[in-house]
């Protein structure tokens, strides 16, 4: 039985791609594989990857590794295999699912150090001559507070992002309780481990061959766990990755980080895409986005002129600084707005729906919540840039923002903010009956051609 990638269709057994890839260009099946990989770190669903011969998955939930999920096989306890095979991936996402944003903000402040919220998805497949490919995805930024956070921590006193470095980290330390118990007792082997497998992979025969992917945040993630992978010896030819919607991970721009075999998908209008600090590892790639791109991903919000004036202002942002200075910025409009337009777009902000509507009007006082994120935004500014904001520019947008907000409607305007971060971002649409491709889909799927090469450099600011 052939497994196939629900997003792309590709046949998830097919890893012909991996003797051809090649650091210096992007391969559209190679591209293909990884999206598929990089939604499967989301939703854990498993059954096409094990019917594509897929074996030794496991899954890691933040502190939790799940393992066990493996082809089940008739000689031991299949129907037990096939329980755990659809355990495992539903207690992962229970686990991940998203808490209520409102208490988790109400006197809270961003922690010294960021939350251990890694989120990776490892398996393993045969190649001809006795070889094995090893996939890793890495997950993107969920929906809870602690999530985020992990985004805010711009120190870098590594070179790196240090929320991003610190779940790569995190990755590293699991890598010798990752098991692939199906393969090991194929090879004859008492246990073989992650670890096992990367020490080998150091080597020039070894028996593996690792392919790792990742969207968002899980593409920061994996910039800077395959550099420390290459900088431990793992021999370059053999581990590939593909990032999509990748914010930069490093304090500057040096040479050895694009040798890195590496490739990031980027869309123009994607505003993550310029966030985290300076410069990206590996090569960057970027699709300039059309009105036919829009057409097809965005879901009728081109057609939107208050979507599309909050396009262009994201397209403006040349990076962190300008995204925080926004954020600011819209604060302190919300702050001037009449109290019921304030609370309705604090709703939008918190999660929007009615436990958080109730519990706004009753519980927690508009102007507390404002003043609560507006010192947040302003700590992560200075974490950012390492100075305050520009009082005049802060101003001069929060007069802007507020004259847009109450032409369009607050609430609408706030909710709109974000349908205009997350068009561009998406990965995969998982509503099947949803017309058109989201963003990425659509890049590898009809536009991968019109991929360009990006400067390596771009501003701080």
């Amino acid at each position: 039985m052939t497994g196939y990638g629900p997003h792309t269709q590709i046949d998830l057994s097919d890893l012909s791609f991996l003797t051809q890839l090649s650091a210096q260009a992007p391969d559209r099946e190679a591209a293909r594989f990884a999206l598929e990989l990089s939604a499967l770190s989301y939703d854990f669903r498993v059954d096409p990857w094990l019917a594509a011969g897929w074996t030794d998955i496991s899954i890691q939930a933040d502190e939790r590794l799940m393992g066990g999920v493996a082809a089940p096989d008739a000689a031991h306890r299949p129907l037990y295999q096939r329980v755990l095979n659809q355990w495992v991936p539903v207690a992962a996402r229970r686990h991940i699912s998203s808490n209520r944003v409102i208490r988790q903000v109400a006197g809270r402040v961003w922690k010294a150090r960021p939350a251990q919220t890694g989120k990776a998805v490892t398996m393993i497949h045969p190649l001809p001559g006795g070889r094995y490919a090893v996939a890793i995805g890495f997950m993107g930024t969920g929906k809870r507070r602690m999530d985020w956070e992990v985004n805010f921590h711009f120190a870098h006193p590594e070179g790196f992002h240090a929320g991003f470095l610190s779940v790569a980290q995190q990755f590293e330390d699991n890598c010798d309780k990752i098991h692939f118990d199906q393969v090991a007792a194929q090879l004859g082997l008492s246990q073989l481990t992650l670890a096992d497998i990367l020490a080998e992979a150091r080597r020039p025969d070894s028996r593996f061959t690792l392919f790792a992917a990742g969207h968002s945040q899980g593409a920061a993630v994996l910039q800077l766990w395959l550099w420390r992978q290459v900088q431990a010896g793992l021999l370059p030819r053999l581990i590939q990755g593909y990032g999509f919607a990748a914010p930069s991970v490093a304090a500057e721009s040096l040479p050895a980080y694009r040798d890195l075999p590496l490739t990031l998908v980027l869309n123009s209008d994607d505003a993550f895409a310029r966030m985290g600090l300076r410069a990206h590892l590996g090569r960057a790639w970027q699709i300039q986005s059309d009105d036919a791109l829009r057409a097809f991903c965005y879901q009728g919000h081109e057609t939107d002129p208050v979507f599309m004036r909050l396009l262009h202002r994201y397209n403006a942002f040349a990076g962190t600084q300008d995204a925080l200075l926004f954020s600011i910025g819209y604060l302190q409009a919300m702050a001037r707005m009449p109290q019921e337009d304030a609370r309705a777009s604090l709703g939008v902000l918190l999660g929007g729906g009615l436990t958080e509507r109730v519990l706004l009007w009753r519980d927690e006082p508009v102007g507390n919540l404002l003043r609560l994120m507006n010192r947040l935004l302003r700590s992560n500014y200075r974490n950012a840039t390492g100075g305050k904001p520009d009082e005049g520019r802060v101003t001069a947008l929060a007069d802007a923002l507020l004259a847009e907000a109450l032409e369009a409607g607050a609430e609408r305007y706030t909710r709109t903010l974000f349908q205009a971060l997350g068009a561009p971002h998406t990965l995969v649409f998982r509503d099947r009956d949803l017309p058109g491709l989201a963003p990425y889909t659509y890049i590898v799927v009809r536009e991968y051609a019109r991929l360009a090469p990006m400067n390596p450099e771009r501003p701080t600011s």
